[in-house]
């Protein structure tokens, strides 16, 4: 068969769609030596991911005649129908395969996509109005036309299947997965902690990871470390949270720096990262809404224990190895962050369900199963 992927997301500042065809890709690379594969960059991408994909003997990279930037989006959300349709009848590919949530109605081929999350139809303020409007109707028509579905999560699946009406035997579940090579002690040999940092130094900290928006509950995070550092032993605490602005921001950067021991760092490098998912005590993900939620998993791989929100994907992907609370409720919240620091009990239960949580996924596991579906 003929398999075109369109990996139009692969980008330098990519996030975790990028991660997903990376992985995607080279994972099909080594278990598939039957099928053929175009891979669809956009044309403005085209070096970057003939350096960094890693592409198999039967695999090779296509342009897509567009590029970056609003105006380009525009022109690709208006113009790309017509060039997947002539892609479909000069490569007759058999499969074409949207790693993220829409994708072209073609004459012949079977159509597949992987829906993430429905994050823009849950939270539609996290997106700008065009973009939130493209995907309404996008996403509605594709996930209608699609032959088969792939979710990362059962829970995704059950908001599809809410949202859509859509026939479950339509949707298979193949979680994602997480490279632990990619997260290991060794790659912090001669690392100097840059100066922004250096505060954290033989520091005892709470590390919570991700976008500044509403979703990612820092607020009520804020006022949970506020509760956790009235008590004496806590006193010597400190919180870092790392992550972009995303939307809706400016308050909760108010509130960061009106609180005590608490230390913003927008973008981090990957050394940084690494070296304060190892150093911190405790990891704390208050997110209300994630289709999968990797950080307490790369958390996890640096060998620590993490407390999560018990909502949306999170109990499913973290199974018995983090400590949950609720993530609308301040004190419950509060006690499960001293519950995690103090209670050697409860430590020590975490600390050995870490190995047997990250040996459930695998991306060579997740790759033979979208094999399969392109098989069906």
């Amino acid at each position: 068969m003929k398999i075109a992927l369109n990996c139009i997301f692969f980008q330098p500042r990519g996030g975790g769609i990028k991660e997903y065809i990376y992985n995607l890709v080279g994972s099909l690379a080594q278990i598939d030596q039957d099928n053929d594969y175009v891979l669809y960059v956009l044309q403005s991408d085209y070096d970057y991911a003939r350096q960094h994909l890693p592409i198999g003997p039967r695999m090779r990279l296509k342009k897509v005649p567009f590029g970056t930037g609003f105006r380009e989006v525009v022109r690709r959300s208006l113009l790309s129908h017509r060039f997947w349709l002539k892609e479909e009848q000069k490569e007759g590919f058999d499969i074409f395969h949207s790693p993220f949530f829409h994708a072209p109605k073609l004459r012949r081929a079977k159509v597949i996509i992987t829906v993430h999350d429905l994050r823009f139809y849950r939270y539609p303020s996290t997106y700008t109005l065009p973009r939130y409007l493209f995907l309404r109707h996008a996403v509605k028509s594709s996930i209608a036309h699609a032959d088969r579905i792939i979710t990362i999560s059962s829970f995704t699946k059950s908001e599809i299947m809410d949202a859509y009406h859509t026939p479950g035997d339509k949707i298979t579940v193949v979680l994602e997965a997480i490279n632990r090579s990619d997260f290991h002690g060794d790659q912090l040999e001669g690392f100097q902690l840059p100066e922004e940092a250096r505060v954290l130094q033989g520091a005892r900290f709470l590390l919570s990871v991700g976008h500044i928006e509403p979703r990612k509950n820092y607020d009520r995070l804020l006022d949970a470390f506020d509760q956790l550092k009235q008590k004496p032993e806590a006193a010597d605490l400190k919180l870092v949270i790392v992550g972009k602005k995303g939307h809706h921001y400016q308050s909760t950067l108010e509130r960061i720096e009106r609180t005590p021991d608490v230390l913003y760092l927008n973008f981090v490098s990957r050394e940084l990262l690494l070296w304060l998912y190892k150093e911190a005590t405790l990891f704390v993900f208050p997110s209300y809404y994630e289709g999968f939620g990797f950080p307490p998993l790369e958390a996890a791989c640096m060998g620590t224990i993490s407390s999560v929100a018990r909502i949306s994907s999170m109990p499913e992907i973290c199974g018995d190895s983090v400590d949950y609370f609720d993530p609308f409720d301040t004190e419950d919240m509060c006690q499960s962050l001293h519950r995690c620091l103090y209670d050697s009990a409860t430590i020590e239960r975490l600390e050995q369900a870490l190995e047997p949580n990250l040996a459930r996924f695998s991306w060579t596991d997740n790759a033979q199963a979208t094999r399969n579906i392109y098989n069906l």
